[in-house]
């Protein structure tokens, strides 16, 4: 059994990467050659500069805290809808074979009406949020998502670009994404009932990449190639960016999801912020061409981006949990 007091050595392969060329329109020579260099790396880096304001981000920090802090029977009265979106209480994400995660989060996506075509369709992951009773909660949360949603746009041309492809290449399958941003609370590993519970079991994400803000309490760990843990800590002014499932389908591994975890190995709670930034519904999902060659067959069979995250929640979300570690 692996022993969770210690804390692992600091990640020395995931890069700190200046956005600023990106986000300004400069130019983004230099930046492509880093940013490539990471995605076929660690697939892991910290993104400085990437133009959310630091007041939105401490706007939405206190309003996921007063959210978490209030009693269970307040937070379930937001439980997660048909459309995900809502309150997870602890014990909501287990992945098989495992015990469940120690955490429980909220989850928000792109707000659809009733009345929206794929709302009716009953496409997976579409529909309205749903919002507590709280005061100044709704819109710390909605400025937030808008201004990360924006950063990932950009981030979406940057990685285009690194990878010899015109720079609107990703934007195409975004035009009604399914990106859900998700607040998160993780108690101290301590508080574990389960030898085999941490806060996220080891895994890899579902979509193209993943925007994360963690707090100063770090937790977030990292899988190397030749399989030792190492951490991620908080770094002041960054996001932690990560690579997820479709972009290595997309790019036949060369960019590649590489697995990670979270340990909350401190005393106090832990609050972060991930964005999982998905494509649409529809969005193929197929090798690019200038990741194949003769030599490099593709890996996959193209999939709809939709219909690949969703067959993943449905197997780590959708079942009645074997224990809840309900604080």
């Amino acid at each position: 059994m692996e022993n969770f007091s210690e804390i692992p050595p600091i990640a020395k392969d995931v890069p700190v990467l200046d956005m600023a060329p990106l986000m300004r329109n400069k130019d983004t020579s230099h930046l492509v050659r880093e940013l490539q260099a990471a995605c076929e790396g660690t697939a892991f880096f910290y993104a400085l500069n990437h133009g959310v304001p630091q007041p939105t981000i401490d706007a939405a920090v206190d309003a996921s805290r007063r959210f978490f802090e209030q009693p269970i029977d307040v937070r379930m009265k937001v439980e997660k809808d048909q459309f995900h979106r809502g309150y997870l209480p602890a014990g909501t994400t287990q992945y098989p074979g495992r015990g469940p995660d120690l955490k429980d989060s909220f989850d928000v996506g792109v707000d659809l009406p009733l009345d929206d075509p794929d709302v009716i369709a009953g496409l997976p992951l579409h529909g309205p949020n749903q919002w507590p009773n709280l005061s100044n909660f709704r819109e710390p949360i909605q400025a937030y998502f808008a201004s990360v949603r924006g950063f990932g746009l950009k981030l979406l041309e940057g990685l285009a670009t690194s990878l010899h492809l015109p720079s609107n290449f990703f934007l195409h399958h975004y035009t009604k994404p399914t990106i859900l941003l998700r607040l998160m609370h993780y108690p101290p590993q301590k508080e574990s009932v389960l030898k085999d519970s941490i806060g996220a079991t080891p895994h890899t994400d579902f979509g193209l990449a993943t925007v994360l803000h963690q707090d100063p309490s770090g937790g977030l760990e990292i899988q190397m190639p030749e399989g030792k843990w190492v951490s991620a800590p908080f770094i002041p002014g960054t996001f932690v960016v990560n690579l997820g499932q479709l972009m290595a389908r997309w790019t036949n591994d060369i960019y590649r999801a590489t697995p990670h975890r979270v340990v909350n190995r401190r005393t106090q709670d832990r609050y972060t912020i991930p964005f999982f930034f998905n494509p649409n519904h529809h969005a193929l999902v197929e090798c690019i061409p200038t990741c194949h060659s003769a030599e490099r067959p593709p890996r996959y069979p193209p999939v709809l981006a939709g219909e690949h995250i969703a067959g993943l929640v449905k197997i780590n979300q959708d079942y009645q949990p074997t224990n809840t570690l309900d604080r």
